[in-house]
């Protein structure tokens, strides 16, 4: 059970969880992804260009690896999470519930539900404060935090320090546990990088320059942990949230000032936050490309113009909406 002192909540705050650390070891000495595993990052040239695949085959793993000892093996983190109902007319609960695979495995094969390479290890809570509504999101994200800092404390002790693992062949390894890629929506990629919902999770741009067609810089987590550590030192006490969040605003921030990735070795929320097919490409193409194509070609041309498309053989296609 969490405690926030000085912010009540109508009802207790309870996390339920599995150790990070142990579920990993777990997925990296199952014999069943043996013909499936990587463990060396590589490089995939053709002709003059070069390949890019799984994880290993990355600039990343290269950078973390050169930086490790001679003989160790990088366990890259995968985890991924997003608000869900878990009780439907009987208090209508909702939660987050947080995946976490490793990127050792190939992608072909831990994303598919079959495969069973994701594994559940939390339900983070998302309790109702009894304090003013201001403060409600803020709470939430400290909560969030702090839950994440519980479930991955032993990854990221793996991360700083290493620790072994049997892998499928029952070879032990020596092995680092960085945080190699998050999966989330925007709202919770905002709460994740920390930054407030009028600036991007992954760069230094803001609202008003979204659509100026100009590529800003990456917004790195030592920019933010730095922001974070010259409010801390301006005298503001960041649990006093109504002084702390208007500075944090003012900086671009959410009021969050322990992120659970400010300790984990080799993770920076601007190399680890990707974006998911949902949002980053299909809501993506509906929401701007779509509309842009109507604004110039009419909404009535572009209708005429998808009725006129031949029917694909072999898929489905209803006469009536209702069927």
């Amino acid at each position: 059970m969490i405690h926030f002192e000085g912010y009540p909540t109508r009802d207790p705050i309870f996390l339920y969880w599995r150790d990070g650390l142990e579920v990993v070891q777990e997925l990296f000495g199952n014999p069943i992804f043996s013909p499936h595993m990587e463990y060396d990052p590589y490089i995939i040239m053709d002709r003059s260009e070069r390949e890019y695949g799984e994880w290993m085959s990355g600039n990343e793993a290269h950078r973390i690896q050169d930086q490790l000892p001679e003989g160790a093996t990088i366990v890259p983190i995968i985890l991924a999470s997003d608000k869900a109902p878990v009780t439907r007319m009987t208090g209508n609960l909702e939660m987050h519930p947080l995946f976490i695979t490793i990127a050792n495995i190939h992608s072909s094969i831990h994303m598919k539900a079959t495969s069973h390479a994701w594994v559940c290890i939390g339900y983070i809570p998302t309790p109702e404060f009894l304090t003013h509504s201001d403060f409600h999101l803020v709470l939430e994200a400290h909560l969030w935090h702090r839950c994440l800092d519980i479930i991955c404390s032993g990854l990221k002790v793996a991360a700083s320090i290493g620790t072994f693992m049997a892998d499928p062949n029952n070879c032990s390894r020596y092995t680092v546990t960085p945080l190699a890629a998050y999966t989330a929506d925007l709202p919770e990629q905002q709460m994740i990088a920390c930054v407030a919902k009028n600036a991007s999770p992954v760069t230094t741009a803001e609202l008003d320059q979204f659509s100026n067609g100009v590529r800003y810089p990456p917004c790195e987590g030592t920019m933010t942990l730095q922001i974070l550590y010259n409010l801390c030192a301006s005298s503001l006490d960041p649990w006093c949230l109504q002084e702390f969040l208007a500075a944090a605003k003012a900086a671009h921030l959410n009021g969050v000032q322990l992120p659970f990735w400010c300790d984990w070795w080799f993770s920076d929320p601007s190399i680890f936050l990707i974006g998911e097919i949902l949002h980053a490409l299909i809501k993506s193409f509906f929401d701007h490309a779509f509309k842009w194509c109507k604004e110039l070609l009419g909404a009535d041309k572009m209708d005429t113009r998808y009725r006129t498309q031949h029917k694909r053989i072999g898929v489905c296609h209803c006469h009536d909406r209702d069927t």
